[in-house]
């Protein structure tokens, strides 16, 4: 029935699990950053880093070019260490990103139905994309070291676009960069409010991967399918994919 698998990526193919607003994170990272050469006090990043964060929000919020627009973290830390007397370039921005996400995880790790579920849809011949809500700096990294990437046929990352799900123009980017026929497309995701709502918006069936310990079913579906116990292999017998 469809050619084209459109997956998110965190608790759907991943499960991750990352601390980046605890004061024991702020301590770790205001100290490798001293070891980088860095110098702040852990308060300090954190205000700092907190405000502009929130302030560049508000102003692609402000902006109104998106229902949903999303923000290039590299910005962020570009303002706070500018404000600080540190002027860094963009090889340096993108390696104090990538730490401040190593340093913030506290899991990273396949589903173990995520490898079957792909394999699969690659030996039925199947184009797959990932649509994900996420920063570049920190996520690229994690696909590299999940082995994930050589799965795709596109990848999309919000940062990189300027909008999120549910936003639909995010799914109206990846179907006319890739040319995709929306009705031989669906959208595989573990969010209702995101993944499927955005699907709906954007004309695109949904598979909902309730990652939960138990399924509630909703008064108003936002899916066509739904693997009530979680499961990725579903999605290859549910949309007539031989296992």
């Amino acid at each position: 029935m469809y050619q084209n698998y459109i997956f998110d990526l965190y608790g759907t193919l991943v499960d991750i699990r990352t601390d980046e607003s605890g004061r024991n994170f702020f301590k770790k990272y205001a100290k490798w950053l001293r070891r980088q050469g860095y110098h702040f006090e852990w308060k300090q990043f954190y205000r700092h880093y907190t405000a502009a964060e929130k302030e560049h929000r508000e102003r692609a919020a402000q902006s109104g070019r998106y229902r949903n627009p999303e923000i290039q973290i590299e910005e962020v830390f570009q303002e706070v260490f500018a404000a600080n007397g540190y002027i860094l370039t963009d090889e340096q921005t993108a390696a104090l990103c990538a730490g401040f996400r190593r340093i913030s995880l506290i899991y990273l790790r396949l589903f173990p139905d995520t490898l079957a579920c792909l394999d699969g849809l690659k030996k039925a011949g199947k184009k797959i994309y990932l649509l994900s809500n996420a920063q570049r700096s920190f996520t690229w990294q994690e696909l590299e070291l999940t082995g994930l990437i050589p799965y795709f046929d596109g990848i999309l990352i919000s940062s990189d676009e300027g909008c999120m799900k549910p936003d639909p123009a995010f799914y109206e980017i990846c179907c006319e960069r890739y040319q995709l026929d929306k009705a031989q497309s669906v959208m595989i995701g573990n969010e209702l409010k995101s993944d499927m709502a955005g699907a709906v918006a954007a004309g695109i069936d949904g598979f909902y991967i309730n990652r939960y310990p138990v399924f509630h079913a909703e008064e108003k579906l936002a899916y066509r399918y739904v693997s009530k116990e979680g499961s990725l292999l579903e999605v290859l017998t549910q949309t007539g994919i031989s296992v």
